[in-house]
């Protein structure tokens, strides 16, 4: 659990946008467009949905120890309010930190973080309880990135990205080193240098046009 609070610490450290740039092959979630708390980084427990119906999120947490971010993908597209404030405070009673939703969300004003909620939208449409579309922790495609059980999900202001599990360590030193570079850039601005020049830009744009 210390580890995990590290990796965690870490993660939040070096924020979204860090990170997407130093994936291999970039994870933000695209159709996560809406955020309420947060910021966030924990486990993934993952669960598929069909069409308005969310009984796959009560299963879900079922299984969600503390510090797990509970990732739901959803036939429903943005259409259903698949989690609302009283699976938020059953989330909240096991620790869970965030909710990130390929669906709408409800009851937004009476939401408290935590668990902090990433969703596509917001949707008063209700959802019956009746089936999954598959297990939980079966791989999902969320917000168009594939996310596996026990993958990283981070979310600040800038939104939400998936982190591989089997390659935390070489991202998080890499999105370290990007933010260690940029802070360097940022010294170089703030001394006067245009910032053209310090990124190494061309002057005609054209130049290199054949």
């Amino acid at each position: 659990m210390r580890l995990r609070s590290a990796i965690a610490s870490r993660l939040l450290g070096v924020g979204v946008v860090a990170l997407a740039e130093s994936t291999p092959r970039r994870h933000p979630l695209s159709d996560i467009l809406l955020c309420v708390g947060g910021p966030f980084a924990g486990r993934a427990v993952t669960v598929e949905l069909p069409a308005g119906d969310n009984l796959g999120v009560h299963l879900a947490l079922e299984t969600a120890n503390a510090g797990d971010v509970v990732c739901v993908a959803s036939a429903g597209r943005g259409l259903y309010g698949v989690v609302g404030d009283l699976l938020a405070e059953s989330a909240r009673v096991r620790g869970v930190v965030a909710f990130v939703v390929d669906d709408g969300i409800r009851d937004r004003d009476a939401l408290v973080a935590p668990p902090a909620i990433a969703a596509r939208g917001a949707s008063v449409r209700g959802t019956v309880k009746r089936r999954v579309r598959r297990p939980v922790n079966a791989d999902v495609s969320l917000g168009r990135a594939l996310v596996r059980a026990g993958d990283w999900i981070v979310g600040d202001a800038d939104g939400v990205c998936v982190v591989p599990a089997g390659d935390v360590d070489g991202i998080l030193a890499r999105a370290e080193s990007r933010i260690h570079g940029e802070q360097a850039v940022r010294e170089r601005l703030r001394s006067g240098v245009a910032s053209r020049r310090v990124l190494g830009l061309a002057a005609d744009p054209t130049a290199s046009i054949t």
